[in-house]
């Protein structure tokens, strides 16, 4: 057989033989030895010379190289019915399901991910150089596809992204899986810089790109509420010195039913009124001020008029998913209950199957972005955006300013939203300011 054909039999051999050096480290020495044999002369530009060195170990070991053979092949069926018997891990970047021809797989007890399809779906080039073993990963822009002149010493996979390599270390080295570079969840996190979490109970990894470093937005809106008021409130818009701009999202309402009802009527009269006692009620559940996330409700929906890009049939309050691009009807909900909300194709964010279920979403949002806990007991998850703020970055109203709305201030008044921020002109500063003040002047009368 001329070498080049053996050549092609060790690379099919090679991605079995790469994962077994991972797996079993008390292989004999000389196993191993062939075993990195294989693994070498698979990809090396130099395999054809590296083959004839091979054939002459396999015939002084004959029958030791047979059994190992058989035992790569055995462990090779064995995996793969492990693999096919197991739940399959699914994929989520953004709240989108990624598909992928290799299924993640756990190895010592870490989750290995396909490194071409994360990085591709994050915007990121990935190449391949066989002669180095090593992945390249650049950010359009920024990266630079040079390796450095020091490359770590290790023989396995390494991963290059932006010009640095990124440390392995306790962690399973990157392996090939049917052509497939495998590397752990870590990676990802460190060196593409994403949020990656593992829900073990429902075999689902979880991956979300940060916000800026400057913003630190999560929830991106592209105007300061889906549906802007059409018209001003009925009331003066100056602040008021004796506005207590650091209250908290958790705690009790102060305002009642009546004030909020009077204050809904001013504004709307055909606004639906069952959603007064319904935020209060949700959101004494849940420990949030209820009577605040009403006028944040107001402020989003321009009173209940809506005209934007949400429907009041979507029973959607505070503009959950209206990113400002239609969706698909194929979102992922993220644990969210599939009886009480959807998404449609074609359709601007998401949609409630009743207002009291459009209340709650929007209350545990406000929970997720306020507080570390985890929701009440007994309670249901319906906001399907619930894993996407970092949990307790805003613990006040006015920190929902680049937050929950983007950019959360007026661009053409101010450079940045820290200017803006002073002069108390957010989104979080308007909530407070320009509806729940006014309910307060109503109690006050």
């Amino acid at each position: 057989m001329e070498a080049e054909g053996i050549k092609k039999v060790l690379r099919k051999l090679y991605g079995g033989a790469e994962l077994l050096l991972r797996l079993n480290k008390k292989m004999p020495l000389f196993m191993r030895a062939l075993m990195r044999l294989a693994v070498k002369a698979a990809d090396h530009p130099d395999g054809h010379r590296l083959a004839p060195i091979f054939l002459r170990l396999l015939a002084k070991r004959t029958c030791q190289v047979m059994a190992s053979f058989a035992a790569l092949g055995a462990f090779t069926l064995l995996a793969a019915a492990n693999l096919q018997a197991a739940e399959p891990i699914s994929i989520h970047i953004d709240g989108k399901v990624i598909q992928s021809d290799i299924a993640p797989v756990i190895v010592s007890d870490r989750t290995m991910v396909p490194v071409r399809v994360i990085s591709e779906e994050l915007g990121r080039d990935v190449s391949w150089q066989p002669d180095k073993r090593q992945v390249i990963i650049t950010t359009p822009g920024i990266g630079r596809d040079l390796p450095p002149d020091n490359p770590p010493a290790d023989l396995g996979v390494k991963i290059l992204v932006d010009g640095r390599y990124i440390d392995a270390e306790g962690q399973p080295a990157p392996f090939i899986l049917q052509d497939r570079t495998m590397v752990p969840l870590r990676i990802i996190a460190e060196g593409l810089g994403m949020k990656v979490e593992w829900e073990k109970d429902e075999r689902r990894v979880v991956i979300t790109t940060p916000p800026p470093a400057d913003k630190e937005i999560t929830d991106q809106n592209p105007t300061a509420g889906n549906n802007p008021p059409a018209q001003d409130p009925v009331v003066d818009t100056e602040p008021d010195p004796d506005i207590n701009y650091n209250l908290t999202i958790m705690g009790e309402a102060q305002v009642g039913r009546t004030e909020l009802l009077a204050l809904m009527q001013q504004n709307n009269p055909g606004a639906p009124r069952e959603l007064v006692d319904l935020y209060l009620q949700i959101g004494k559940e849940y420990g949030v001020r209820g009577d605040v996330a009403f006028c944040q409700a107001a402020k989003e929906t321009g009173w209940w008029k809506f005209g934007g890009l949400v429907k009041p049939y979507q029973n959607n309050y505070c503009g959950l998913g209206a990113t400002g691009s239609a969706a698909s009807g194929e979102e992922d909900l993220m644990g969210a209950d599939p009886s009480q909300i959807r998404y449609e194709e074609g359709v601007h964010g998401a949609i409630f199957s009743s207002p009291a279920a459009g209340v709650e979403a929007h209350i545990q949002h406000l929970y997720a972005y306020a507080c570390k806990a985890s929701l009440p007991a007994g309670e249901v998850l319906v906001d399907p955006r619930f894993i996407k703020p970092t949990r307790g970055i805003a613990p006040r109203w006015i920190d929902l300013g680049g937050r929950w709305a983007f950019p959360g201030y007026d661009r053409s008044k101010y450079m940045d939203i820290k200017e803006a921020f002073t002069d108390c002109e957010t989104y979080g500063h308007s909530i407070l300011k320009d509806y729940y003040q006014k309910a307060l002047d109503l109690k006050a009368d």
